[in-house]
């Protein structure tokens, strides 16, 4: 019986296949996992480098890195820093401590 050719087998050999430039097999759940820490700046320079080459082979992982960041962009724009007085700081500070113990 000839070997039948599935979808995925299909897809690696016209060039979709989930590897890295390296030739690693891609893991969304790991890329996912930083997405955050890339959003943040809080990557190495390396483990940024890493985390585009891991975008670039996989569009579903880059679909939700854009959102990821246009939600950030989002909540920026919209969140505002007040100011309180240092008494009111005082007072979060004790009832943490207070938590704490």
């Amino acid at each position: 019986m000839p070997n039948k050719w599935g979808i995925r087998k299909i897809a690696e050999a016209i060039g979709f296949s989930k590897k890295d430039h390296s030739g690693h097999k891609h893991d969304c759940k790991a890329t996912l996992e930083r997405v955050m820490l890339a959003l943040d700046g809080e990557l190495s320079e390396t483990e940024e480098k890493v985390f585009l080459d891991e975008l670039n082979c996989c569009s579903w992982c880059l679909d939700k890195f854009e959102i990821e960041k246009s939600f950030k962009e989002y909540l920026c724009d919209k969140v505002k820093r007040h100011t309180v007085s240092s008494l009111v700081v005082d007072q979060i500070r004790a009832k943490i401590h207070n938590v704490q113990e």
